[in-house]
């Protein structure tokens, strides 16, 4: 199937732009772990992608406005907060 063929080349490239410290590869990454797209659902592959997007890498801010959800999702609103209010100032309004 074509859609297979072009999923599968877009993960290749995308891992080895997240290995040179691409951040929205990294993104990319992420939702494909968190949808299974072309790759098994693996919620710590996930995780990993979407830290490494928002925080270590470059401060992708729709992936730390990701992480934010994350944490309410966890009841850990302050964590939340602080993730938004970085979001806020990167210039991110989703």
């Amino acid at each position: 199937m074509q859609i297979g063929r072009e999923l599968k080349g877009a993960f290749e490239v995308w891992t080895k732009a997240a290995e040179l410290g691409d951040a929205d590869a990294h993104l990319e990454l992420s939702r494909l772990y968190r949808k299974g797209l072309g790759v098994e659902k693996v919620k710590k592959k996930e995780s990993y992608h979407t830290d490494e997007a928002a925080i270590a890498i470059a401060g992708h801010p729709y992936a730390r406005h990701n992480l934010a959800n994350y944490e309410v999702q966890n009841s850990r609103f302050e964590r939340a907060v602080k993730h938004w209010i970085i979001v806020a100032n990167l210039g991110f309004d989703p």
